[in-house]
C-alpha cells in the first residue's frame, strides 16, 4: 500500500427523522500505518530499476514512500522512461544528484554514504529502509522488519537475510570462497574468511541464503547488508552512513554498510534479526557512476 492509495470518505445528509434516533456509538477510526521510507540509487540500469520500485510497490501491510536518488542518471533525465517510472509509482520522489565538485568519488563507499544520506534527507517516514536498483523486496520483507521492532523497542535497527541470486534471477551459491572480501588480499584470505563465516553460520555449504549477523555469542560480526536493513528514523540522526574514509580503511576496503555496523555497535545500538530471506539480492555492479567506481566481484 502506497500513500497514493488513500481511503474513501462518504458523506450522507441527516433527515429529520433519523435526527431523532438515539445516538449510536462512532465507528472505530482506521489507525494509519506507520511510514517506512525505501531509499533506492540507481545510475544507469533503468530496467533492473523499474524492477525494484515495483517491489517496493508490492510491499504487504505496510504504508510505503520510495525515495530514487540518482548518480547523475541519464534515465531519470528521459522524459519518456519517467513517465514508465511514475506509472509502476505515482508518487515516487526522484532525486538526480549530479557530480559533487570537489567531493573525493575515488572511492566507492564514500560515494555511496554521500547519496544514502541523501536520500534519508529527503524522507519523512519513522522508519528508514535501503534498496538499491538491482535487487527486490519479496512482498513480505518490510512489515517482517517492523514486526521486529514492535516486538523489540528497545532496538534500533532490524535487518533480515537475503537470497543470493544471479542477472539472469539464478539462486547464486558462495562456494568455498567469501566473495565480498577484498580480491587483492589473495583467495587464500578469501577462503578463510568464507570457511570462519561457515563456522559462524553467515554461509550454509549449498544454500544460496546468507544469514547475515551482528553479533554472535557476543562477538562482533558486523555482517549488516543495506539492503535488509529498517532503521528508526532517530537512529540516523546520531548514526549516518560515513561520507570520510581513512586511508588505511580505504586500503581495507571498509564498505559503507561494514563501517555503519561498526558505528552502530560502537553507539551502543541493539540490532534485531528476522531470520528471514526476504531480499533478492543480485551479485555484481554497484549503483553509481562512474568506471573507477565498479565493484571487483
Amino acid at each position: 500500500m502506497t500513500e497514493a492509495s488513500g481511503t474513501a470518505i462518504t458523506t450522507t445528509s441527516h433527515t429529520d427523522a433519523r435526527a431523532e434516533e438515539p445516538a449510536r456509538a462512532p465507528s472505530p477510526t482506521p489507525v494509519p500505518q506507520t511510514l517506512v521510507s525505501v531509499v533506492t540509487l540507481t545510475h544507469d540500469r533503468p530496467r533492473a530499476l523499474l524492477r525494484c520500485v515495483r517491489s517496493v510497490a508490492g510491499q504487504e501491510g505496510v504504508r510505503t514512500e520510495h525515495i530514487v536518488v540518482g548518480d547523475a542518471c541519464p534515465a531519470l533525465d528521459d522524459e519518456g522512461f519517467m513517465a514508465e517510472l511514475r506509472a509502476s509509482r505515482p508518487d515516487i520522489v526522484v532525486h538526480n544528484h549530479p557530480r559533487a565538485p570537489g567531493f573525493d568519488t575515488a572511492y566507492l563507499s564514500s560515494r555511496l554514504g554521500r547519496m544514502r544520506n541523501i536520500g534519508i534527507s529527503l524522507s519523512r517516514g519513522a522508519f528508514v529502509a535501503q534498496l538499491d536498483d538491482d535487487n527486490a523486496y519479496r512482498p513480505p520483507h518490510l512489515r517482517t522488519l517492523v514486526d521486529a521492532l514492535e516486538r523489540s523497542p528497545d532496538a534500533g535497527v532490524a535487518h533480515s537475510w537475503r537470497r543470493l541470486v544471479t542477472d539472469d534471477g539464478k539462486e547464486f551459491v558462495p562456494v568455498g570462497e567469501d566473495p565480498w572480501w577484498p580480491v587483492l588480499e589473495g583467495r587464500a584470505a578469501r577462503s578463510e574468511s568464507y570457511d570462519r563465516l561457515v563456522r559462524l553460520g553467515v554461509f550454509v555449504p549449498g544454500s544460496p541464503v546468507v544469514r547475515d549477523t551482528f553479533k554472535v555469542d557476543d562477538e562482533l560480526v558486523a555482517r549488516l547488508d543495506t539492503n535488509e536493513l529498517l532503521v528508526r528514523r532517530e537512529i540516523h540522526d546520531t548514526v549516518p552512513f560515513r561520507e570520510e574514509f581513512s586511508r588505511a580503511r580505504q586500503r581495507m576496503q571498509w564498505t559503507e554498510d561494514f563501517t555503519f555496523a561498526i558505528d552502530l555497535a560502537r553507539a551502543g545500538i541493539d540490532v534485531v534479526c528476522t531470520r528471514q530471506a526476504t531480499v533478492d539480492y543480485t551479485m555484481g555492479g554497484c549503483s553509481t557512476n562512474g568506471e573507477e567506481l565498479r565493484n571487483t566481484i
